[in-house]
């Protein structure tokens, strides 16, 4: 068994993937980040304060998550992003651990967000849709954009933080619900939403009352918990839990009071679309032939520079740059150019 496990491993490690989903990942997962920012800061007196607006906790509260909403805004266009993510993870350790967060909140997103930042502390976050890949390529200008390979990424980078932020989680919570009554009956989610503390502002009543669908749901949560674990990695049914997945966690963020966890959930499964899925995705949105032809001076650093730039945001390839010395010879009105 323990050789089966190192086996895979390497085969994981040596098998690679486009890069698209781990940069979705971490764009979407500073976007959650900077969410959570944002609600700290405008509630900051109601969650920090002993006495709200009259005992203040720490003044500096507010400054230190202004800086934080900075490193994520840098965790989300992937601008130095090993000092970002470092910074994150940090800031997540001191809000949850050591102010009133830890003591007035329930803990489940904070420690989920947390256990991701840490996941993205060794993956390569950068090398799809990041301002470090643009930066990497403008150190040697003179390198045309061509010559770069697509980016990519081991297929470990995929399923590591998969099997250990949402396998274990659900394993864990499918086998604390087969200890509550409701849900062995097959009212799990159903219970939650009708609840004053977690109840939504959208009106459920209409799927609340539907005792079939409600039973139907439960009993799919724990089937998909308990076997999420072993057969999400399996080819045929990584499609299944992928949508069952989505639904799932789709339904707590607008059934539920606790959206940002349903968010955070649902950001790990941009790493469980199918690796094929990001290839034809992005076959499909590359334009067939460039509409616009631009010629560039391939002597100057500047226009280089220029180059790089804009085809870095170019992400359907609608425009083919070519150097001027190169190919004027090849058009007409260009011909004049030596």
């Amino acid at each position: 068994m323990f050789k089966f496990i190192i086996t895979k491993i390497l085969d994981l490690q040596s098998k690679q993937a486009p890069a698209t989903g781990i940069g979705l990942f971490r764009l979407f997962y500073g976007l959650v980040t900077l969410q959570e920012i944002f609600f700290l800061l405008y509630f900051n007196h109601l969650i920090f304060d002993p006495i709200p607006y009259i005992d203040v906790e720490f003044p500096m509260i507010p400054f230190f998550l202004c800086v934080w909403g900075i490193i994520a805004s840098f965790i989300i266009i992937g601008y130095r992003y090993q000092f970002a993510v470092i910074s994150n993870y940090i800031f997540w350790i001191v809000f949850v651990n050591f102010t009133t967060m830890q003591r007035d909140f329930d803990g489940g997103f904070d420690s989920f967000m947390t256990g991701a930042g840490f996941f993205l502390l060794f993956m390569p976050g950068d090398r799809a849709f990041s301002i470090d890949s643009l930066r990497y390529k403008l150190s040697t200008p003179f390198t045309h954009y061509n010559t770069y390979p697509k980016p990519t990424v081991s297929s470990l980078a995929y399923y590591l933080p998969v099997l250990i932020c949402l396998g274990f989680l659900y394993f864990d919570s499918a086998v604390h619900k087969l200890f509550a009554e409701h849900w062995r009956n097959g009212l799990g989610s159903w219970l939650p939403s009708t609840q004053p503390y977690y109840v939504s502002a959208i009106d459920m009543s209409f799927l609340l009352n539907n005792e079939l669908l409600q039973k139907t749901i439960g009993y799919t949560v724990l089937v998909f918990q308990f076997t999420f674990l072993f057969f999400f990695s399996n080819r045929r049914l990584r499609c299944v839990y992928l949508f069952v997945g989505l639904g799932l966690h789709l339904g707590i963020t607008l059934s539920l009071n606790i959206y940002p966890f349903g968010m955070g959930m649902l950001i790990f499964y941009t790493l469980l679309v199918p690796f094929s899925w990001w290839r034809a995705v992005g076959k499909f949105l590359s334009a067939k032939q460039p509409s616009l032809t631009v010629f560039f001076d391939r002597q100057c650093p500047l226009c280089n520079r220029t180059v790089l730039t804009l085809n870095h945001f170019d992400i359907f390839n609608c425009i083919d740059f070519k150097s001027a010395q190169e190919y004027a010879p090849q058009y007409p009105a260009l011909a004049a150019i030596s």
